[in-house]
């Protein structure tokens, strides 16, 4: 479902996520993503979450299973929203962890490149929270985010 030159920006390049979810009386929660693993297939996503996103998150998941996720190159402003369903949940594991340690280097790579300042990525690097949960969704929709002309169109399917 996401096309492969997609595939290779979530995990070459891309460097934040975002989550959005509703609950069930359609108010909308907003989860930073701690990284991600995009399935070979482009079928699924497993979007690592930090432990404090956990109960807003399940409840509204478990209710009506709707997910949106946006993958962005901060300094380029490359983005991508997925949008999907619910299908699983997990503690992280090890692999996990490291996983979301190269997302965070991605991130302060970008920043020191933007800034030129060590000091200052590491700390914002710092601010990308520690994953504790992994989150499985099926991918139904793919649209580009990056600003200009074509932000908002569908690409897959």
């Amino acid at each position: 479902m996401i096309p492969a030159k997609i595939i290779r920006f979530l995990e070459e390049r891309a460097n934040i996520g975002f989550a959005g979810t509703r609950d069930a009386n359609l108010v909308p929660s907003g989860h930073r993503l701690a990284g991600w693993q995009i399935d070979r297939s482009g079928r699924t996503v497993t979007a690592f979450m930090p432990d404090a996103s956990s109960p807003q998150l399940l409840e509204a998941l478990r209710d009506n299973g709707r997910i949106a996720i946006t993958f962005e190159e901060v300094g380029t402003h490359e983005a991508y929203q997925v949008k999907g369903r619910y299908l699983s949940h997990r503690p992280v594991r090890p692999d996990d962890v490291e996983l979301s340690g190269a997302s965070r280097e991605r991130f302060a790579r970008s920043l020191r490149s933007l800034y030129n300042d060590e000091q200052a990525a590491a700390l914002m690097a710092a601010s990308i929270p520690a994953p504790g949960l992994a989150v499985e969704i099926g991918v139904d929709e793919v649209f580009l985010q990056t600003p200009g002309p074509g932000a908002g169109a569908r690409i897959a399917p």
